[in-house]
């Protein structure tokens, strides 16, 4: 009986350590061209990426340019994503890092 149920701990920690190696969701985040200027460029990309096979969620940034999308990486990537960009007339560039140094003002330096 001990080694039934030694056996069945080790296969759900075996289970449960497998799982979380696998990341189950990612995030990018990207800038477009032409820029989004108004609410109705935020819901065409909203309306119509949702569509794209492994999309979570997307939000929209009008003041910061910027749209994150969260998905699926078994399921989709970037460049399947940015396609989807290009389908609805937008030119998807991913942003992978921030440059706070421009933005930092010089008193914080």
């Amino acid at each position: 009986m001990k080694r039934i149920l030694t056996i069945a701990l080790m296969l759900v920690t075996l289970t449960v350590c497998m799982s979380a190696k696998e990341p189950s969701q990612a995030t990018a985040v990207f800038t477009v061209m032409p820029k989004m200027s108004c609410q109705n460029c935020e819901n065409k990309i909203k309306s119509n990426l949702r569509f794209e096979k492994g999309v979570k969620s997307i939000e929209t940034s009008l003041t910061g340019q910027t749209v994150t999308v969260k998905y699926n990486p078994k399921k989709t990537n970037v460049e399947a994503i940015q396609k989807g960009f290009a389908k609805i007339g937008y030119a998807a560039t991913e942003v992978t890092e921030c440059d706070d140094s421009q933005n930092t003002p010089a008193e914080k330096k």
